[in-house]
Order: C-alpha cells, then sequence, then structure tokens
C-alpha cells in the first residue's frame, strides 16, 4: 500500500486519529483526520494542555512520554469535544514512525458508556426515592469513619432518625403522601449536613446520619437535625398542608462495640423521644 492510499484510509476513517509530536514546548496535536475534528473541539496544532481535561493532562503527559508500551494499554482520557462539552475516549497510543517524538492516538468516544455505568453505580448504591446513599453504603463509610477514628481518636457520631406516624400518614392520605415525606425529610436532613457527612435511607421510614466532624459538640449537631426535622411541611391530596416530623437518637460511635450495637443503643435513644412526642 503506498502512503498515499495509507494516509487516505485513515483520513477516512470512522476511527478518531491524531498525531502529536513532542516540540520545545511540550506535546502538541500536529494532524486529526476528519473523524478526529468533528470529535473534538479546536484539536489542531494545539498544545495538549489547551484541548486535554485538566485533571487527566498529566496522566496524557506520562502516557506520552513513556511512548509505545508493548502491553497496548487502552488509556481513558477527557478531552475537549467539538459541542462544547467533555468527550471521555478510549485511546491506544502508537507509533508513528521510529521516532519517539511523534505517535498517534487512536480515540474511540465512550462518553455515553462511562455516563450509563456511573449512572447504574449510583443506581445500586443510593436510594431510588429519596437519592441519598442506601443502607450498604452506609456502611461502607461508616467502616472507613471507624478506621480513620482508630488512627486519629475523632469518634464519629450517628443519628439514628425514624419519621413518625409514617404508617398513618400512609393509611389516611396514601402512600404517595408517605413518599413526599420521606422526600421532604431526606432534604431537610441533606440540606443541614455538610459535605462530609453522609445521610443514608436506611430502610422504610428510617434515615441514618455519619458525622465524623462534630466541632467537639455533638448536642448541637443534635439540636440542629432536631430543628430541620421537626415540622416539615407536607401537602395533602386536598391541598392543606401536614406538618411530619422525625425523631432522632444521637449516639457517640464505639469502636469497641459492633456498629450494629451502637445503632442499637441510637435506635433506643430515638424511641424515647418518640415517646416524648407521644406524650406532649
Amino acid at each position: 500500500m503506498q502512503d498515499a492510499d495509507y494516509r487516505r484510509l485513515v483520513e477516512d476513517s470512522p476511527l478518531a486519529t491524531v498525531l502529536v509530536d513532542r516540540g520545545p514546548s511540550g506535546w502538541r496535536t500536529a494532524w486529526a483526520n476528519r473523524a478526529a475534528t468533528d470529535l473534538f473541539d479546536g484539536l489542531l496544532d494545539r498544545p495538549l494542555a489547551e484541548v486535554v481535561h485538566p485533571e487527566d493532562l498529566e496522566d496524557v503527559v506520562a502516557t506520552l512520554d513513556r511512548g509505545v508500551q508493548d502491553d497496548r494499554t487502552a488509556h481513558e482520557w477527557r478531552w475537549r469535544g467539538a459541542a462544547g462539552q467533555d468527550v471521555t475516549v478510549e485511546v491506544l497510543v502508537g507509533s508513528a514512525g521510529t521516532s519517539d517524538e511523534a505517535l498517534t492516538l487512536s480515540c474511540w468516544d465512550v462518553t455515553q458508556h462511562v455516563e450509563r455505568t456511573r449512572d447504574l453505580a449510583h443506581r445500586a448504591t443510593h436510594d431510588r426515592l429519596t437519592g441519598l446513599p442506601t443502607r450498604e453504603l452506609f456502611e461502607d463509610r461508616w467502616e472507613l469513619a471507624r478506621s480513620r477514628a482508630r488512627r486519629s481518636g475523632d469518634v464519629p457520631v450517628i443519628a439514628f432518625c425514624d419519621v413518625d406516624d409514617l404508617k398513618q400518614l400512609n393509611d389516611e392520605h396514601g402512600h404517595l403522601v408517605g413518599d413526599q415525606a420521606l422526600v421532604r425529610i431526606a432534604e431537610r436532613l441533606a440540606r443541614t449536613s455538610r459535605a462530609g457527612d453522609t445521610v443514608a435511607r436506611f430502610g422504610g421510614d428510617e434515615f441514618v446520619v455519619l458525622v465524623e466532624d462534630t466541632d467537639g459538640d455533638p448536642q448541637s449537631l443534635g439540636r440542629r437535625l432536631r430543628e430541620a426535622v421537626a415540622d416539615v411541611p407536607v401537602e395533602l391530596p386536598d391541598h392543606r398542608e401536614l406538618p411530619v416530623r422525625c425523631s432522632v437518637g444521637l449516639v457517640q460511635d464505639d469502636l469497641t462495640s459492633s456498629p450494629a450495637e451502637v445503632l442499637a443503643r441510637a435506635d433506643r435513644r430515638m424511641y424515647e423521644e418518640k415517646r416524648r412526642h407521644r406524650d406532649a
């Protein structure tokens, strides 16, 4: 096959192909076929720092500096897309001749596949109704928090929350209203918590909150949570609003006890508060 025939074959290929070379200022794009210019934005004759996602740039440069590897590993990188959004591509690095100063990048657009994979992973670990982490994810994060606490001595706090009279709400007004109550409670708990906290739906009408940093004041945390879920308005079918609240049981974690034992203590404190609500 003549060089011109090979070039035309690559140019017309649906596989995005980019030629990069290394100059005094680093790697840059030197040539791209039509599939690549359709896929990527402003690709030609640009430093890689201008076309590769900043978080992936270090890995891209390190990979290109190593040159072609025998294992032909496919790399997953994000590049600037022609539609103004990042495009996730799997890339095979190939030789562009005898020099290591020029390489070919064969790119497959895997953006939708990556997004679907992330969506499936999120669904597997998050409650469909509230969007909160599931019990399983909460337990994983709690175990990690306990590991950190054994090194640092900063023991986390666990809050066990239960929606008051949810069964009665479902029986009198329907499960759609009950679901609305769960969503509203979840939103309140999530807004009250900080970025490092974990708020999870533990099951049914139960929520749990894991707080690693209480600023040395667990009681203040308890007050914030109770205030957040004291009177949560839920709209009834006749458009009236009914206030719904949670009972909260707060305990300091005990690293000498199992998670089940710690939760049981929080559960007992929560029921003590629930009885006070009923007696009030």
